[in-house]
């Protein structure tokens, strides 16, 4: 067989190749120069940029803030609660004479988010000058005191309020004056961690307690009196004090039956000009009543009590706190 003659050649041999690096003073000079050129430029873009961004700044300040067209001058609150325009500029910081848009929303919406006696917040602008605020709060419907840790009721620096739910949370200024009517729940002791603020309580026999205040809210709203304080007396009773100023023992349940049986006997203490001095309702029957000397009382019962324990003696201090 013939072979093709080509003309390619192949080159065996190993090529090497060397590489020399040159340094002079020119050489460096030169190198040192396009450094710097380069660094200028730089330099010059940084400053170009920082430029425009004071100038976007200035601008929109002008444009915005400073424009008299933007002026706050109306701030809507709208709450189920007590807060006014005052507690909520104190709360937030927002300047009333400055512009709408000087108020960051976030920043309102996190330091109201702050107090646990504040369920929502919704905070908006309404161009030119207004804004509009929605909160919801917490509604209280009791006091609490548990002199074991250091919790007095109707005191606004030691004092907690507690809601329909149990949630305990501390009384602000804008809450004082509509909480001097409300009824107190009253413990000898507790334990640490029963009563945490911005969370359910965690004590049986004061939710118990919360339950016959709660009941009565809606059982009295037609008479004239309610009950002032509610305590709890052991694990199976509660003592309360009217506002007409009688001692009533509930038991722990069947709280209904009882604040029923309470009504009729006020109306009956009221027809015959008889004030009551101490009632048991835990009975069903023959219920045990004591009415004060010189009303032309009925015999007392044996299983009434004569003396005030300790716990009703707390119960006349928070009613004379009052």
């Amino acid at each position: 067989m013939l072979r093709r003659k080509t003309s390619k050649v192949k080159n065996r041999r190993n090529t090497r190749q060397l590489h020399l690096k040159v340094n002079s003073p020119r050489i460096f000079g030169f190198t040192c120069l396009k450094v710097f050129g380069k660094g200028v430029k730089f330099l010059v873009l940084a400053g170009l940029l920082v430029g425009v961004g004071w100038g976007v700044k200035v601008g929109l300040r002008k444009a915005l803030i400073e424009n008299e067209e933007f002026r706050l001058e109306a701030i809507e609150l709208r709450t189920n609660g007590r807060m006014g325009v005052e507690d909520f500029v104190r709360v937030t910081g927002v300047d009333p004479a400055g512009s709408v848009f000087s108020v960051t929303l976030s920043d309102v919406r996190k330091k109201l988010e702050a107090y646990p006696g504040i369920l929502d917040i919704d905070v908006s602008r309404r161009l030119p000058g207004t804004l509009k605020v929605d909160i919801k709060e917490r509604e209280p419907i009791a006091w609490l005191e548990c002199r074991g840790l250091g919790i007095v009721a109707r005191d606004v620096e030691r004092g907690l309020l507690v809601d329909k739910g149990g949630v305990v949370f501390a009384c602000e200024p804008w809450w004082v004056d509509g909480t001097k009517r409300l009824p107190a729940l009253m413990l000898m002791d507790g334990e640490v961690g029963d009563f945490e603020i911005g969370t359910r309580m965690r004590h049986r026999e004061a939710e118990r307690a919360l339950h016959l205040v709660r009941l009565s809210r809606h059982m009295l709203s037609e008479v004239p009196w309610g009950l002032a304080v509610v305590g709890v007396q052991n694990d199976y009773s509660l003592v309360a004090a009217t506002t007409e100023g009688t001692v009533v023992t509930f038991g722990m349940y069947d709280h209904e039956r009882q604040l029923k049986d309470l009504v009729v006997l006020e109306r009956h203490s009221r027809e015959t000009q008889r004030q009551m001095e101490r009632i048991n309702l835990i009975p069903e029957r023959n219920i045990p009543v004591i009415f004060t000397q010189g009303s032309g009382v009925a015999p007392t019962p044996k299983s009434a009590p004569a003396v005030e324990n300790r716990l009703e003696k707390d119960i006349r201090a928070i009613l004379n706190r009052s």
